[in-house]
């Protein structure tokens, strides 16, 4: 019953684009419309200062949704969690993502470079370099 009503439902999507008047250009590409880029990417890599600091955390994500929202999130060995949220925008042609929250009453931006599906963060943290990597599992 489920296969038929999504062969049924295929044919109705694909009148209604080419009916409305729409433009396929103006839809831009698979990829701006499927977001492939979105869901939980895990912590690979945690360096700090070249200390590796992986095994510290029972969970490091960070969560890209597809209305342009992120969260980081984490559980440590010792079960303290915490997190952040904001705002992100991925440049796929370039290979960079732009990740913008709020700092008090400011908003602050960082950008990292987004290779190969993974998300790989180099960040000067009061003089030593935090390196982590995360990608989908």
């Amino acid at each position: 019953m489920r296969k038929l009503y999504i062969l049924l439902l295929v044919p109705i999507a694909l009148f209604a684009v080419l009916f409305t008047g729409c433009d396929a250009e103006e839809m831009g590409s698979l990829k701006d419309i499927s977001k492939p880029y979105t869901g939980i990417y895990e912590c690979e890599k945690l360096l700090l200062g070249g200390k590796d600091y992986t095994d510290s955390f029972r969970s490091f994500t960070v969560e890209l949704s597809g209305d342009g929202s992120f969260s980081l999130a984490y559980e440590t060995a010792e079960g303290g969690r915490g997190g952040l949220g904001g705002n992100y925008s991925l440049d796929t042609e370039k290979g960079e993502i732009t990740f913008t929250g709020k700092q008090g009453a400011r908003s602050v931006s960082h950008t990292f470079p987004y290779e190969k599906g993974s998300i790989l963060v180099d960040y000067n943290f009061f003089g030593t370099l935090l390196h982590a990597e995360f990608s989908m599992p």
